[in-house]
């Protein structure tokens, strides 16, 4: 199968590295704006199956002649250009996964409106499949047990060794405009039929996650699955949040507006305060942050973790599924630390390729069946564990 992968950047590269390892992908074309940057991925992976190409994600017709002939296309560029790529891939008879969106509240309802003509195409398209977004697919499992659910709550939390610097530099490991925006877009949670929005970084609440990671603090942030969530798993759901450790330097860099676009006048020039802050940010490299954390004594753990809270055969459950990960062992294992992202999105977009996936049209990743999904995650060694608490009813 052929697969083009649209944007290379920390993640992007980590798809493609992933999907090189792949024996039935036959060819990856990678692609980007900054051609350089695309070439530097092909030498370091090292593979025949892969090639460079240009790519200007803002133009329809540029992403057509990339895209053409692929089975799958994998859209690990900004969110801005979501649209663009989606149709792209549609128009090319392509299966199609993306990795984020933003600002979900505007952008999601866009991408679900397409899903009849995906539908009449008898494509795919599977949107916000990376990461954390992968516990959609536990929260299904779990839902298609249950007779009724009321709540689901997602956890996502790591535990990092003591900064070395005694001030740090504000370096995120990924996208900084991402990093910067997810925290600065007002939280939603889902609660009695509607959504509402809470204040940025509250809700704050000392989480029990199972070890190594321990207990971690956490807040609310603007995550895809509280509103996809409610709309794909239904049973009379009520509440469904999300929270994150929180990233405390963005906060304060956002609190003073460096996340604002509305230009301000410095000494007689006009300049949005974003634009000041992401040129000087260092750019992230996943091969300096795996090296780094391969040579340190310690290790940062985190877990991935989702609750759901409903009923079955009249008994209240507490269902919780959850998995914890090291740096080292998946830098080991993978060759990136961004496995946890690559490897969702390369199994979904492989499935689809395959035609593993009827379902038509666009899809979150709850909209997959979750046992044949949750199998391959467990062939490339990504194992999750489960509990089940229950009321104590004495008869």
């Amino acid at each position: 199968m052929k697969i083009s992968v649209i944007g290379v950047g920390v993640q992007g590269s980590a798809i493609v590295s992933i999907l090189a390892k792949t024996p039935d992908v036959s060819e990856i074309v990678c692609a980007d704006i900054n051609l350089n940057r695309t070439k530097r991925v092909v030498e370091n992976i090292k593979s025949d199956k892969v090639s460079a190409q240009r790519v200007d994600a803002s133009n329809v017709n540029d992403l057509l002649k990339v895209i053409k002939g692929s089975d799958a296309v994998i859209n690990a560029t900004l969110p801005r250009f979501n649209l663009n790529v989606m149709n792209a891939a549609l128009k090319s008879g392509a299966y199609y996964v993306e990795l984020a969106t933003d600002f979900p509240e505007n952008a999601l309802p866009k991408e679900l409106a397409l899903s009849n003509e995906w539908e009449k195409a008898g494509l795919t398209a599977v949107i916000n499949q990376a990461g954390p977004f992968v516990m959609n697919v536990f929260a299904r499992y779990v839902a298609d047990q249950l007779d009724r659910v009321d709540e689901i709550r997602l956890r996502f939390g790591w535990k990092e060794p003591p900064n070395e610097e005694f001030v740090p530099t504000w370096s995120p490991v990924w996208c900084p405009e991402i990093a910067l925006l997810e925290w600065a877009s007002q939280p939603a949670i889902y609660e009695n039929g509607k959504f509402k929005r809470v204040p940025t970084f509250s809700g704050v609440e000392e989480y029990p996650f199972p070890g190594p990671v321990g207990s971690q603090t956490l807040c609310f942030i603007d995550y895809e699955p509280v509103w996809t969530l409610p709309r794909f798993i239904g049973k009379g759901i009520k509440y469904v949040d999300c929270k994150l450790s929180p990233d405390i330097m963005a906060g304060a860099l956002i609190k003073i507006g460096f996340a604002s676009d509305e230009p301000v006048e410095v000494r007689g020039v006009k300049v949005a305060p974003r634009d000041v802050l992401l040129a000087l940010t260092p750019p992230p490299s996943d091969a300096d942050y795996s090296r780094q954390r391969l040579q340190s004594e310690e290790d940062v753990y985190g877990c991935y973790l989702v609750e759901v809270k409903g009923e079955r055969a009249g008994q209240k459950l507490v269902h919780t599924v959850y998995r914890t990960y090291s740096s080292q062992e998946t830098q080991k294992r993978h060759g990136t630390f961004w496995a946890g992202v690559a490897v969702p999105a390369v199994i979904t977009a492989t499935m689809l390729a395959r035609g593993e996936v009827k379902r038509k049209g666009v899809i979150p990743p709850e909209g997959l069946e979750p046992k044949p999904f949750i199998a391959k995650l467990a062939e490339w060694g990504m194992i999750f564990q489960e509990s089940i608490t229950k009321e104590i009813r004495p008869t």
